[in-house]
């Protein structure tokens, strides 16, 4: 089975005033929610049997970056829920590839990126609490 590589970028500035929308749409019927923080993250199915190379991990990284920002995107998750938060990851079914991801295998195959057969973006939340 071949493994799925996690790539999670930070928020950006218009991301952060999504947040903010959530949070009071969802105050409305959660009062007690304090903040939600957000991250996108790229799950990547890799079928070669080594892992990516240094080289191509920072290929990966480039590909699912911001060209203005530096070091926005990240093998672990910047969202650290505390034991209050709540963890929440939305995307789609597992069972059936979506076009987006077909274009970004496209472009990875392009880049000489091969053993990338499926890439699946999902939003990451954490929910904090009072």
């Amino acid at each position: 089975m071949s493994p799925v590589l996690h790539f999670y970028v930070r928020p950006s500035g218009h991301e952060g005033a999504a947040s903010g929308h959530t949070r009071r749409k969802l105050q409305g019927k959660l009062p007690e929610l304090q903040g939600v923080e957000t991250e996108l993250c790229y799950n990547v199915n890799w079928t070669a049997e080594a892992l990516p190379s240094a080289e191509e991990t920072k290929k990966l990284m480039w590909l699912f970056g911001c060209p203005l920002l530096l070091d926005d995107v990240a093998r672990e998750s910047w969202l650290l829920p505390d034991s209050n938060d709540l963890l929440l990851e939305v995307g789609p079914r597992l069972n059936f590839s979506t076009p987006t991801s077909t274009n970004i295998v496209s472009v990875c195959r392009a880049t000489g990126l091969g053993p990338v057969d499926r890439v699946e973006t999902t939003r990451r939340y954490r929910c904090s609490w009072l």
